[in-house]
């Protein structure tokens, strides 16, 4: 039986709690090919707290080399793509400086594999995760604007080489379809231990939010889909209202109730977390939510003063939706609200303040 421990944590203390964790798990990974995979989702420094604290990274990493692997790759697929970005994206986190002997660049390793979903059939993954022995995720205890949480399943996604998270966008679009394809993605290869740092989470507009939040805890699990459970639990959300988390389960991946979850330590919620602003947290459910995005649909909107005009979110958006004259522009026909844009940009200058209404197939401010 799977279970989630919850551990009091800082960044000082994440040495000794996830040592105590994989004694506690029983992790062995004598003479196996380790790959451990952060969320890096581009080049954010380690005191924004969009990425996994390098600290954490380092723990696991000490865990890992003190039971005598055969081999260790640390590494991730960053959002932002070009030449150098995912050392760049290591680097400006602090992660490449904790585990620089092993930190691999995934994106020059992909190998094709069967998608087995309606989405897609075929797509790129990192060899690594195909000839692991053992896979150890550490995401980042966040919301986020489309998915409703962000952790361990949609850790994965990350897996994915070059323009697949963006071809992925494209095909599935909304909440409920895109919430699947991550499912889909996730069980290609699913981690066999999760490290979550939740020591400093994200509340509000996740993934990339300025609204960071104390929480004090590291979550670990050897199962990815109730680890996020809990922590949903934790922001105060019902876990069967994450579209995600009720896919998962359904397709037996875990349970998602907290009373059929076996934990070790208390699950406190966290009082008056910041939801991403279009969730309903109550008995309404995913039914009425399902409605009310019908209704009114959330699009990101430029913030000129804090624009540096990088053209990141012009070049990353998966439907070609952005365009800089000089500040982004945002077609409302085009645009999936996939907030890829609000990922990756490094200002924070894209925010969702303004409703679009839908009036028969047309988008109007």
């Amino acid at each position: 039986m799977s279970t989630v421990a919850i551990y009091d944590a800082t960044y000082e203390s994440a040495m000794d709690v996830v040592e105590n964790a994989f004694r506690h798990f029983g992790v062995n990974v004598e003479n196996k090919r380790v790959v451990i995979k952060p969320n890096i989702i581009g080049p954010f420094e380690a005191r924004r707290a969009i990425t996994t604290h390098p600290a954490i990274v380092s723990a696991v990493v000490n865990a890992v080399e003190a039971r005598r692997p055969a081999q260790i790759i640390v590494g991730d697929n960053p959002g932002v793509r070009g030449y150098g970005s995912n050392k760049l994206c290591a680097q400006r986190s602090g992660i490449l400086d904790v585990c620089s002997k092993h930190y691999v660049n995934l994106s020059e390793e992909g190998v094709s594999a069967t998608g087995n979903s309606r989405f897609t059939q075929r797509v790129t993954i990192s060899r690594s995760f195909v000839e692991a022995d053992y896979y150890i995720s550490i995401p980042k205890f966040k919301t986020h604007m489309l998915t409703v949480i962000t952790g361990s399943i949609k850790n994965s996604l990350g897996m994915l080489v070059g323009g697949q998270k963006a071809a992925i966008h494209r095909m599935a679009g909304a909440c409920e379809s895109f919430s699947e394809a991550l499912v889909d993605i996730y069980r290609l290869r699913k981690p066999d231990f999760v490290v979550m740092d939740a020591v400093v989470g994200m509340e509000g507009k996740g993934p990339s939010s300025e609204d960071l939040r104390d929480i004090g805890r590291i979550l670990v699990s050897d199962n990815a889909v109730e680890l996020d459970a809990v922590m949903a639990t934790m922001m105060g959300l019902e876990p069967s209202y994450v579209p995600m988390l009720r896919i998962a389960q359904k397709r037996g991946l875990g349970r998602i109730s907290l009373r059929e979850i076996e934990t070790v330590g208390p699950v406190k919620r966290i009082e008056r977390f910041k939801l991403p602003s279009k969730v309903m947290r109550g008995p309404v459910g995913h039914l009425s939510w399902r409605l009310l995005q019908q209704l009114m649909i959330s699009r990101p909107v430029p913030i000129e003063e804090k624009c540096t005009k990088c053209g990141i979110c012009e070049q990353h958006c998966p439907v070609g939706a952005i365009k800089l004259s000089p500040y982004p522009r945002i077609n409302p026909e085009r645009c999936i609200s996939c907030f890829c844009c609000m990922e990756l940009c490094t200002s924070h200058a894209l925010d969702v303040t303004r409703k679009v209404k839908r009036y028969r197939g047309r988008f109007e401010y």
